[in-house]
């Protein structure tokens, strides 16, 4: 009897854990099927915003110190987004100048942006890289007439400078060739040089500014100040305060400011690997962190 009772219990136990082992497995595998979709969404953010200079196929970031100088807006006001700025870069692990600096990131606040972005373009050629200047890159002439010509509430240009992996400037020999000087040797992974941020250009169309909360558009200057963005890329399913224009546009609530996306994205960045022989391993590595900042428990991207 006893033993009959025994194994009626076993029976008993068994049947009543099997639905929750059951329970247990599809809430793992509900917990794969939403990490692989955050994973595909990240990977499709990365995509959409990360841009290099085709020459040179690195994303570029700051490494020195950077100096805003905002101009355009009442005192306060050029002085709070200045501030946002530096805030922004210091949660990346990129210092300030004090004041009087030399500005490296210059923002135009302005009724007619147009009318600017195309007059530096024509008179101010060397600040945004027309040239190509031994050891400087940008996007390239086609995209600096898309600068100059865009429509958008705000416009970007990026100038970088090729630098050695340990951030030494380049040197150049008679004819024109760079030279590395004391660097490490390149190999299949891993290139002797990287790209620097040299200075940033960014026009604000006043007028279209208009109705956009102070501390988003801060924040939305912030985010093209510290990392070079495709201005064409598809965000519109992602949670970013790049959609802010496009969100007041079309009636949706806007982000008040940088959301857990764009900070990933920055710490993504920021820790990514600097002399990656191309872009798309530095795209890699900036997936990686925002899926481990997004979602801690989700399984690591393959």
């Amino acid at each position: 009897m006893i033993r009959a009772f025994s194994a009626l219990c076993a029976v008993a136990v068994a049947a009543l854990a099997t639905p929750a082992m059951a329970q247990q497995s599809a809430d793992e595998e509900d917990i794969v099927v939403v990490g692989e979709r955050l994973q595909e969404m990240v990977r499709n953010f990365v995509g959409e915003v990360a841009v290099a200079p085709g020459s040179e196929q690195q994303l570029a970031r700051w490494d020195g110190r950077i100096c805003p100088l905002v101009a355009g807006l009442p005192a306060r006001q050029m002085q709070y987004v200045a501030d946002r700025i530096a805030q922004r870069a210091h949660q990346v692990d990129i210092e300030t100048e004090g004041p009087g600096c030399r500005a490296n990131i210059l923002i135009f606040v302005t009724p007619d942006a147009s009318r600017l972005a195309t007059g530096i373009v024509d008179e101010f050629r060397t600040l945004v890289g027309y040239y190509s200047t031994t050891g400087e890159s940008t996007l390239g002439r086609g995209e600096l007439e898309a600068f100059s010509t865009s429509g958008a509430p705000v416009r970007w240009w990026h100038v970088n400078q090729t630098v050695s992996g340990d951030g030494q400037e380049l040197s150049g020999d008679v004819g024109g060739t760079q030279v590395i000087r004391n660097g490490m040797p390149p190999s299949r992974l891993r290139r002797a040089t990287r790209q620097d941020f040299l200075r940033v250009l960014i026009i604000v169309d006043a007028r279209q500014a208009q109705g956009i909360q102070f501390q988003a558009l801060a924040d939305y200057l912030a985010m093209v100040s510290l990392a070079q963005l495709d201005a064409d890329g598809e965000t519109t399913d992602t949670p970013t305060v790049l959609n802010l224009f496009a969100d007041r546009d079309a009636g949706r609530a806007m982000p008040p400011g940088m959301t857990q996306w764009d900070e990933a994205y920055l710490e993504g960045l920021y820790t990514a690997r600097r002399t990656a022989p191309r872009a798309i391993w530095q795209q890699r590595d900036i997936s990686r962190t925002m899926v481990e900042q997004l979602d801690p428990g989700a399984p690591p991207p393959h």
